[in-house]
C-alpha cells in the first residue's frame, strides 16, 4: 500500500479519532480507507452512467396518500422491494431498495422528493467496484 500524509487541524483529527473509536475501527488507517471509499462512491454515483444500487429511506406523514409511492413502484421497475412501517401516530417510514442505471435512480429520487407529505429522504448509493 502507498503511504499518504495529510494536514489536519488538531480538533478535526481528534473528532475523527473519536468517531473511528466509536465505530470500532482498529486503526486510523482503516477508518480513513472507509471514509475514502464513501467519498469515492458518492462522487461516482453523481457522475456515473452505469448500474448502481440505492437504498432509500423515506419519512412521510401518515395522512399522506400512500398511492403516490405505490404508483412509483409500478412506474419504476428498478424498485426491487419496499418495506413500510409506522414510526408513531403521525409518521411512516418506507424503505426502498432499487437497482439500475444511475440516471434512472436519480430520477426516482427526484420524484420521491416532490411527493407532498414527504418530510425527509435519505439514500445510500453504492457502486460495485469500490
Amino acid at each position: 500500500m502507498t503511504i499518504v500524509s495529510l494536514s489536519l487541524k488538531e480538533e478535526m483529527l481528534r473528532r475523527f479519532d473519536d468517531s473511528a473509536r466509536a465505530k470500532g475501527y482498529g486503526t486510523r488507517s482503516e477508518a480513513f480507507r472507509e471514509a475514502l471509499r464513501e467519498f469515492i462512491s458518492s462522487t461516482e454515483w453523481r457522475l456515473s452512467g452505469g448500474a448502481n444500487t440505492v437504498v432509500l429511506s423515506i419519512l412521510y406523514s401518515k395522512d399522506m396518500p400512500r398511492t403516490d409511492l405505490t404508483t412509483l413502484q409500478h412506474r419504476y421497475g428498478e424498485i426491487r422491494t419496499m418495506l413500510h412501517t409506522h414510526l408513531d401516530e403521525v409518521n411512516c417510514l418506507e424503505v426502498v431498495v432499487a437497482g439500475g442505471e444511475s440516471a434512472r435512480l436519480r430520477e426516482l429520487i427526484d420524484r420521491v422528493r416532490k411527493i407532498k407529505g414527504v418530510k425527509q429522504i435519505k439514500f445510500i448509493s453504492t457502486v460495485a467496484n469500490v
